[in-house]
């Protein structure tokens, strides 16, 4: 038996001690002596009970596609989607995002992608009937289109600095110990892996803007600082939450 079949089936064995627990049927003495194994099993493989979760994780793609003008927003805000998420992701011809990860970061990037076109959608409408909008000098077409620039580069560098929040408080949480590094290279590894079975293979492709409304952009701008960009609440108000896993 090679060392990386057996510790498979320790990780399973664990995995099958951490569902016997009292709500499930069992005695608390059943329940406490299945910790206390659980335990043993960590302490002699040297593993965590976070990398026996993940190591379970599926890697998953799911695509979204969109229309209209939005897509001038939506471009230039997947990329950082993309970061915060810690997710892969490309676009199939000009309107369908795909995200590929594991699956609670995917929903995640889904989720996202979906509020910022709604949002933009609202907020341009809202942009139509302003005063702002009417006396505006550019054509209609180029206030418009520089609305969406300042709204997708007001979203971008909000995206940006969570994702930079994200990984600092990662790096902080696990300075102390080699684990939290060893989770995070367990979870490039799984993507890595599972994206190289896709035999997909990207390109990087460019595209110039040119704002032809400075006061169009900052008022996109403006609107961008509006999108919520908080991860959804079960009950709360506002988007509906991200979709539930099957079990």
């Amino acid at each position: 038996m090679s060392q990386q079949t057996e510790l498979d089936k320790v990780k399973a064995r664990i995995r099958a001690l951490a569902a016997r627990t009292v709500d499930r049927g069992c005695s608390e003495p059943e329940a406490l002596a299945a910790a206390q194994k659980i335990g043993e099993l960590l302490e002699v493989y040297g593993l965590t009970m976070s990398e026996v979760e993940l190591r379970q994780e599926t890697c998953i793609q799911r695509q979204s596609v969109f229309s209209g003008p939005r897509l001038q927003a939506l471009g230039t805000i997947f990329l950082p989607i993309i970061e915060l998420t810690e997710t892969k992701g490309w676009m199939v011809g000009r309107d369908t995002f795909v995200f590929y990860g594991l699956e609670p970061d995917v929903l995640m990037a889904e989720y996202l992608l979906q509020v910022v076109a709604r949002t933009v959608d609202q907020e341009e409408a809202a942009y139509r009937t302003s005063d702002a909008y009417r006396q505006g000098r550019a054509t209609p077409q180029n206030r418009l289109r520089s609305f969406r620039y300042g709204f997708a580069e007001r979203v971008s560098k909000r995206i940006a600095a969570l994702a930079a929040h994200r990984r600092a408080t990662q790096d902080a949480a696990r300075a102390p110990t080699a684990s939290g590094t060893a989770l995070v290279l367990v979870k490039q590894r799984l993507i890595a892996e599972g994206f190289r079975d896709l035999g997909i293979r990207l390109r990087t492709s460019y595209t110039t803007r040119t704002v032809r409304d400075g006061a169009a952009y900052r008022n996109g701008m403006d609107a961008g600082g509006r999108v919520k960009l908080d991860r959804p609440v079960a009950g709360a108000a506002g988007p509906p939450p991200l979709p539930r896993r099957p079990r």
